[in-house]
This record gives structure tokens, C-alpha cells and sequence, in this order.
């Protein structure tokens, strides 16, 4: 392959060669042409085209280095000299590793937890056609609709190809394989899973046959998520036809979903997934179909996917204008006026669906801004540390750096080696980094998912391209940001009195840009340590807060009823 190279690369040169030769030669015509017409020797066109050319050994050489398989072995070149470079001084070379990984570290991991939360879609079939849609009241965040309302919004819509519907989460007991536990239980409609594309690890999922909302017997049916089914059953792909009990009531099992299905959640995926129908068994209502059907009860929520063409825009301007004609066809008798007044100033809400729900999204996502931007901070005092270490290293290259001027290297050619060995230093940065982001992001999701739900949670954090893309453009970004000042000094060092300095001597100083580096250096440790100052102290007065009672040896315990307990509960 090298000699493949060597020999496409002098083709190529002996290619621009000819083609300026050819062009000299056609200056030299149109001298000899115009001395012609003005009556002056031809003999003299020659050297006045070539005075006017330029240096045609120095234009091909110029012409040659800017071929760009040239520019591509200069720069391998400049990467293996910088690396052996950095190898040679081992202890410098760690520190800045180190230094790198745990400023681009604690950024990834950040991002990817912001990725999770807010940027990342739900991983389902065109996840960007969902549109979830719900009523509610001025002023509340929640948005659902009864099963009235859904029925009438799905008959009289026609901007969706599909609705579907589900109610959830509900912690609930469940008896499983022996043992009985709290689980997060679902309900859900027929096209629930059809609609979000889900495939079955093992079994089946139901559909419309499994779910009829018009039934007095609904069917007891049960889907696993694939977290619960490794946890209690141990992945064994036996457990179709088994039964579980959910507040007493049995379910038979007939699938499991796949790895990673979420519902339309992005934080929390469904343990247990049983048929809407079946949820008043599992609270203890006999009567299925006044359960189901209650007007005042926004217990469910719904999504639909878009018909192709049809934009968010569009289908939100359809629905509100069908709002008002919901709302009087699905109105409850028998009310009170203050009941009928509450009801009439419920707000239809439509919005992307494309993210999925999230309990977390709004009570993590400022505190983790306020992170992300504390760790680009960090980052940015962590690049001015390596830059100042650069200059001083690059002070006792000084010897050497006027040795390649006195060669012949050009001042840009000094910059891109400067700025080369920056980006290995970042790049080494970077995978170090890396690892160090995979063990902090799930860390701190750990903790947050414990601090918050008591079931298991869960947030994709494995890399995807904006996880890849941020944590490339911190490499280039810091190299960057910590390479310009050694490439700079670089540029405008003294060969001739670098070469009287003798290749041992070491000059005491890196000048007013070291000093401008570590004074920047220190404002930021300063306004850092000044900032987690603050925080302790805020920590320390909220926990010292007096509730209004007395706290010492008090225990806080959480009641949960047998299997059963909460039948005959009023609907």
C-alpha cells in the first residue's frame, strides 16, 4: 500500500509539474506576442515571463505541498512524531490525560443523561408520527381523557391512521412464581402494541380480539415486561401459560416483550401489561362497565400516529375545532353546576409524542442544566491547566523549535504540530472520558431513580450519535481550546536566539500569555469553589430546617394493603 501511495502521489506531481510547465510556456507566447506588436526583441520575452512567473521551482514545490495526499502524510507524520514526543515525558503526558478525562468525563455523562431524558425518542417506528392528546384542567400539567371522550375524539378525528390507549403506572402486589412483590402494572388497549410496532421475546402480545371495551367479562390476560420476566422468572422462556395474581386476581401469561420496549415512557418502563378492560377487577369493581365509563374520570391516556402528510400543526387545529362538540357529547347528567362548569373548562392538549412520557423530565432537567453548565466550566479550567503545562513544556522545546526554523519549516507548519499533538493528547482525553462518562452517567442515574420511584426504573443511556457527536466535538473543541496557546508561542519564537540558548538551556518564563493563562486559571477555581461553597451551605440550612415536630427517633413507614385490599373501594 505505501508503494502504492509513493507512486499515485509522483504521478500526480509529475501531472502539476507538466501543467505548469504548460502554462509558462503559454506566458512566454503572449510576451513574445505582445513584444512582436510593440516592436521589441523576441529574445527578451522569455526572461520577462519567467521574471513575471515567479520561481517555477518554488511554485511546483509549493503546488506539490498542497497535493492532498501530501497533506495527508504530513499530518500521520506529525501525529506519530507528537506521540513519541508525548510518550517520551510520561509523567506530564498522564497528568493531562487525567485531567481531560475528568473534565470531558463528567460533560458526556451529563449530556447523556439530558439525551435520555429530553432529546432521545422513543425507540419505536417512526417515534416522530406519535401525538399524545389529553384534557386538562387551567393550570395542571396532566393531560388525560375518559374512555367517552376517547371514543368520541377517535370516531370524529381524521388525522390520524391509528389511536391507542393505555393507563398507568399502578404499583401494585403481584403474586408471581412463588413469591409476592410490588410490580408496576399497565392496562392497556388492542392497539397499543401494533401501533408501536412491539415484537414479542417470547409468546404473544394481545390485540384488538384480546380487548373489548364493551364486555361485562373481560379477558385476564398478561404481558411481561422483559425486566420482571428476568427478575422472577429468570428468563426462562417456559412461562407462557403460567398465572400470576395481581391483588388476588389471576392473569394468565401469554408473552414477553422485547429488551428495551418502553411504552411510551422514557424513564420507566411497564413491568406488567394486562388489557384496560381488566382493570376494574383489579381494584375490585364488579360492575365493568360503570368503571370503564365514568365521565368525571380522566384515567386514560392516548396517542395517535399521523397520516402521512398530515403535520402536529394540523391535527392540533382539527382536534381543538372538534373539542367543543366532544365536550357536549360526553358531558355527564345528574351533576352539579360546579361539577358541569369544571368539566366545560377542561383544555384539549396535543403534543409530540416522539419523547414519551417522563416522571423525571421536569424535576431533573434545570438541576441537570445547572450541572452541565458547572461541568463545562470545570472543562474550561481543566483546558487552561493543560495549556499552561503546554507552554511550559513548549518553553524547553525552544532549542528544538528554532532548529526546525533554521531547516526551513514554516511557522504554519510548526502550528499544525503543535495543534496535532494537542489533538492526541485530547483524543486519549476523550476515550478515557468515555469510560469515565459509561460508569458516572449510570451512577447518577442510579441515584436518582432510588431517590425517586419506588419500582425499577430505567433510562437509555447507551451511546447513540448525539452522545458520539458531543463527546467528538469536546475532543476537537478542547484540543482546540488548550493547543492554540503552545502553537502560538511557537509561531513567533526567535530561531536565532533559540539557537543561542544552546540545547540546554531553559528559559525561566512563558511570558505575559502564561501569566494571563493561570490568572484566567485561578477566576475559575475560584468562582468554582465558590459556587459549591454556596451549595453546601444551602444543603446544610435545608437540612437543618425544623418541619414542627420533634424528628429525633422519629421512623416514617409506608402501609400497603394485603392482595385485595382494595376491593369494594368506592369508584
Amino acid at each position: 500500500m505505501a508503494l502504492v501511495r509513493k507512486l499515485r502521489r509522483f504521478f500526480r506531481a509529475s501531472k502539476m509539474d507538466a501543467e505548469i510547465d504548460e502554462e509558462l510556456r503559454f506566458h512566454i507566447e503572449m510576451r513574445e506576442r505582445t513584444n512582436v506588436e510593440a516592436g521589441m526583441l523576441s529574445a527578451e520575452a522569455p526572461l520577462d515571463a519567467r521574471r513575471r512567473f515567479g520561481n517555477v521551482t518554488a511554485l511546483k514545490e509549493r503546488t506539490r505541498d498542497m497535493d492532498a495526499l501530501v497533506l495527508i502524510e504530513a499530518a500521520f507524520q506529525d501525529l506519530r512524531f507528537g506521540v513519541r514526543t508525548l510518550l517520551k515525558n510520561r509523567g506530564f503526558t498522564s497528568v493531562a490525560i487525567l485531567t481531560l478525562a475528568l473534565g470531558i468525563g463528567a460533560n458526556t455523562a451529563i449530556f447523556s443523561l439530558l439525551d435520555g431524558l429530553i432529546l432521545r425518542p422513543l425507540p419505536v417506528p417512526h417515534p416522530e408520527q406519535l401525538v399524545r392528546v389529553g384534557a386538562h384542567n387551567p393550570g395542571d400539567s396532566f393531560a388525560g381523557l375518559s374512555l367517552p371522550m376517547y371514543q368520541e375524539i377517535e370516531r370524529t378525528q381524521k388525522v390520524f391512521s391509528q389511536m391507542f390507549a393505555w393507563s398507568g403506572d399502578v404499583v401494585l402486589n403481584v403474586e408471581a412464581n412463588g413469591g409476592v412483590s410490588r410490580a408496576d402494572i399497565w392496562g392497556a388497549d388492542g392497539n397499543f402494541y401494533s401501533e408501536l410496532g412491539a415484537v414479542p421475546e417470547v409468546g404473544r402480545l394481545f390485540g384488538s380480539t384480546d380487548v373489548n371495551l364493551r364486555s361485562a367479562v373481560p379477558a385476564q390476560l398478561a404481558v411481561l415486561g422483559y425486566g420482571f420476566w428476568k427478575q422472577r422468572y429468570g428468563g426462562s422462556r417456559h412461562v407462557i401459560g403460567d398465572v400470576i395474581k395481581i391483588e388476588g386476581v389471576p392473569f394468565t401469561i401469554i408473552g414477553v416483550t422485547r429488551k428495551g420496549f418502553r411504552g411510551m415512557m422514557a424513564d420507566l418502563p411497564p413491568e406488567i401489561i394486562i388489557p384496560i378492560a381488566a382493570m376494574p377487577a383489579i381494584n375490585g369493581q364488579s360492575d365493568v362497565q360503570r368503571y370503564l365509563n365514568r365521565p368525571l374520570s380522566r384515567w386514560l391516556e392516548v396517542a395517535g400516529r399521523l397520516k402521512p402528510g398530515v403535520t402536529l400543526a394540523q391535527a392540533r387545529a382539527q382536534l381543538e375545532s372538534l373539542w367543543p362538540a366532544i365536550l357536549r357529547t360526553t358531558a355527564p347528567t345528574g351533576r352539579t353546576p360546579l361539577e358541569l362548569s369544571n368539566f366545560f373548562s377542561l383544555q384539549l392538549k396535543v403534543e409530540s409524542g416522539e419523547h414519551g412520557g417522563s416522571y423525571l423530565r421536569a424535576r431533573f432537567v434545570k438541576p441537570l442544566y445547572i450541572l452541565f453548565a458547572i461541568a463545562g466550566t470545570v472543562l474550561l479550567a481543566a483546558c487552561l491547566n493543560v495549556a499552561s503545562l503546554l507552554l511550559a513544556r513548549g518553553v524547553s522545546r525552544s532549542h528544538e523549535i528554532g532548529v526546525r526554523v533554521a531547516l526551513g519549516a514554516s511557522r504554519i507548519r510548526l502550528a499544525q504540530q503543535m495543534l496535532t499533538e494537542s489533538l492526541a493528547l485530547s483524543i486519549a482525553g476523550t476515550l478515557g472520558g468515555f469510560a469515565f462518562a459509561y460508569w458516572g452517567s449510570r451512577t447518577l442515574s442510579g441515584f436518582i431513580f432510588s431517590q425517586t420511584f419506588i419500582v425499577p426504573g430505567d433510562l437509555n443511556l447507551s451511546p447513540d450519535w448525539r452522545i458520539v457527536g458531543f463527546t467528538t466535538a469536546a475532543a476537537i473543541l478542547t484540543s482546540l481550546l488548550f493547543g492554540w496557546a503552545p502553537a502560538w508561542r511557537a509561531t513567533r519564537e526567535d530561531p536565532a536566539a533559540a539557537m543561542q540558548q544552546g540545547s540546554r538551556a531553559v528559559a525561566r518564563t512563558t511570558g505575559v500569555l502564561g501569566k494571563a493563562l493561570i490568572i484566567a486559571q485561578v477566576a475559575l477555581s475560584l468562582v468554582l469553589l465558590t459556587g459549591a461553597g454556596l451549595f453546601i451551605r444551602s444543603l446544610e440550612k435545608l437540612h437543618a430546617v425544623q418541619p414542627g415536630f420533634q424528628t429525633h427517633g422519629m421512623l416514617q413507614l409506608n402501609l400497603v394493603p394485603k392482595p385485595g385490599g382494595y376491593k369494594n373501594l368506592a369508584g
